[in-house]
C-alpha cells in the first residue's frame, strides 16, 4: 500500500492508470482496486475515472504513512498504531507494552472516549482537532529518576511548537503547557516496575491544535486554548507531532549524557510558575502554599513557603496561582 501511495503523491494532480499502479506495485489490478479504497477509507481523497485511472487529489493531515514520510528519528514513530477511536491512548499503550512493543513505539487517535488526565480527570479529546498519542519507553533507569521525564516532554512539544507554528508556550509545572494561562497541552506519565528497575514507561500527551472555543464545553471555555485560536488559523498536527518526535529522541538520548540540566534549564526559562505564589495538592487532602522558587536537577520543585522554609515537591499538582 504504501509503494501505490508514494507513486501517487509523486504524480499528484495528475492521473496514473491502474495498470501502471498494479506494475509498479508488483499486484494485480483488482488488488490496485482494493487497495485504493483502503487508502480512501484512511482519508486520502482519490479520484478515478475510466480510462484514466486514479489521481490523488487530498492527503490527510494524519496517519501513519504520512508521519513516517519525512520523520527524521532512528526510533520514535518508527512503529504507529494507529486508531480513529480508543478509549485511551495510554491504556492501549500499556498492553502493547506488556506484549512486548519496543521503545519509541507511537499510540495515536483521532479520538479517545475516556481520554485521562492527572489525578483520574477525564481529558477532552475533540476527533480530528488534537494531537492525542502516548509512547513507549523502556528507559534504563530506576523509578526513583523518572521525575525528570515530565520536563522532558514539556520541554520537548514547547520548542516542538515553537519551531513548527511560531508560538511561545509556557510549562505549567509539571505536566502542563499553558498560553496565558491558559491550558493548552497535558502529558500523564505512568510506570510500570519495581523501585530500581523500570519495565516501562508510558508518556501520554494531549495537545488541543484546532479548537475553536465552541468546540470546548462550557467549564473548559475560559480555561482552555487551542493553538488555533492563538494562531488564528487552521494548522496541520502532522508536521508538530513529527518535530515533537524528533526533539524528544535527542533530548531523551541526552540524559544518559547528563542532557537533563539543559532541559531543566530550558524549562526554568519557559516556566509559568517560578516566581509565583502557588498552591500545590499532593494528594490525600494535603496542600502546601508558597513561592515557587526554583526547579531542582531532577525536576522537583522547590517551594519556600511563609516561614521561610524551603520545601522539595516531588509530585503534586498546582491548583490555584495566588496572585
Amino acid at each position: 500500500m504504501e509503494r501505490i501511495i508514494k507513486v501517487l503523491k509523486d504524480c499528484r494532480g495528475k492521473w496514473v492508470s491502474g495498470e501502471e499502479l498494479a506494475r509498479l506495485s508488483g499486484i494485480t489490478r483488482a488488488g490496485v482496486w482494493k487497495r485504493i479504497n483502503q487508502l480512501r477509507e484512511m482519508g486520502y481523497r482519490i479520484e478515478s475515472a475510466p480510462r484514466n485511472g486514479y489521481c490523488l487529489v487530498g492527503i490527510p493531515d494524519l496517519n501513519p504513512f504520512e508521519i513516517r514520510d519525512g520523520l527524521k528519528t532512528e526510533r520514535f514513530g518508527r512503529d504507529i498504531h494507529y486508531q480513529d477511536v480508543v478509549d485511551s491512548t495510554n491504556r492501549l499503550a500499556k498492553r502493547l507494552a506488556v506484549d512486548g512493543a519496543r521503545e519509541g513505539t507511537l499510540v495515536l487517535a483521532e479520538s479517545q472516549t475516556q481520554g485521562r488526565g492527572r489525578l483520574g480527570r477525564s481529558w477532552v479529546s475533540t476527533r480530528g482537532k488534537g494531537l492525542w498519542f502516548s509512547l513507549i519507553l523502556r528507559p534504563k533507569i530506576s523509578a526513583a529518576d523518572l521525575a525528570g521525564m515530565t520536563i522532558l516532554t514539556a520541554v520537548s512539544m514547547a520548542k516542538a511548537i515553537y519551531d513548527t507554528v511560531g508560538i511561545r508556550v509556557l510549562i505549567k509545572w509539571p505536566n502542563d503547557l499553558v498560553y496565558q494561562d491558559r491550558k493548552l497541552a497535558g502529558i500523564l506519565a505512568e510506570v510500570n516496575g519495581e523501585a530500581d528497575l523500570v519495565n516501562y514507561l508510558i508518556i501520554g500527551l494531549g495537545l488541543n491544535v484546532n479548537q475553536e472555543e465552541d468546540d470546548f464545553p462550557p467549564e473548559l471555555k475560559q480555561s482552555a486554548v487551542s493553538l488555533r485560536m492563538i494562531h488564528g488559523s487552521e494548522l496541520s498536527r502532522r508536521p508538530i507531532l513529527q518535530e515533537f518526535l524528533s526533539v524528544f529522541e535527542g533530548n531523551y538520548a541526552a540524559l544518559s549524557n547528563g542532557g537533563l540540566a539543559k532541559i531543566i534549564e530550558y524549562a526554568k526559562s519557559y516556566s509559568a510558575t517560578l516566581g509565583k505564589a502557588v498552591r500545590v495538592n499532593q494528594g490525600y487532602h494535603r496542600t502546601v502554599t508558597g513561592e515557587a522558587v526554583d526547579l531542582d536537577g531532577d525536576g522537583s520543585l522547590w517551594l519556600k513557603e511563609s516561614s521561610g522554609e524551603l520545601l522539595r515537591i516531588y509530585a503534586g499538582e498546582i491548583i490555584e496561582n495566588m496572585e
